[in-house]
């Protein structure tokens, strides 16, 4: 009998890593969604010389909706349209989205759902083509 105490505590333990491993493809797979929809972004911005108020609209929209989380939770500082750029210039952006499970057994390892969050960040840069007409 203590054999079998013993082993379900063991499976209960081992059961955490498969969990977490599918937590971690689920995360990797948004944030390789995430790249794309910001690459894209990046793409429309370089022949505008900055970053559109659709094009920044477009972006938390399709990054919110991959993500399951709000608009307003997508946080995007970009070159605005009173720095926009010319040919040759660089167009800065950042792009910041919440990560809300990086922990799958978070309490079973004692912690806490506000310590289990991240912040998934991309800042660069971009070469603008945009030529004065």
């Amino acid at each position: 009998m203590k054999d079998l105490i013993s082993l379900c505590a063991v499976l209960i333990l081992l059961m955490t890593f498969p969990i977490q491993y599918a937590l971690n493809t689920k995360n990797h797979y948004s944030i390789s969604l995430m790249q794309k929809h910001v690459n894209n972004a990046k793409e429309l911005s370089r022949l505008e010389g900055y970053f559109t108020d659709k094009i920044v609209d477009d972006l938390k929209s399709s990054i919110a909706s991959d993500f399951g989380i709000e608009k307003s939770d997508v946080m995007v500082h970009a070159t605005s349209l009173t720095e926009r750029k010319h040919r040759g210039e660089l167009i800065h952006y950042e792009v910041s989205v919440p990560i809300n499970r990086v922990i799958a057994a978070n309490v079973f390892w004692g912690i806490s759902n506000e310590d289990n969050k991240n912040q998934y960040t991309i800042d660069s840069y971009a070469i603008s083509e945009w030529i004065i007409p």
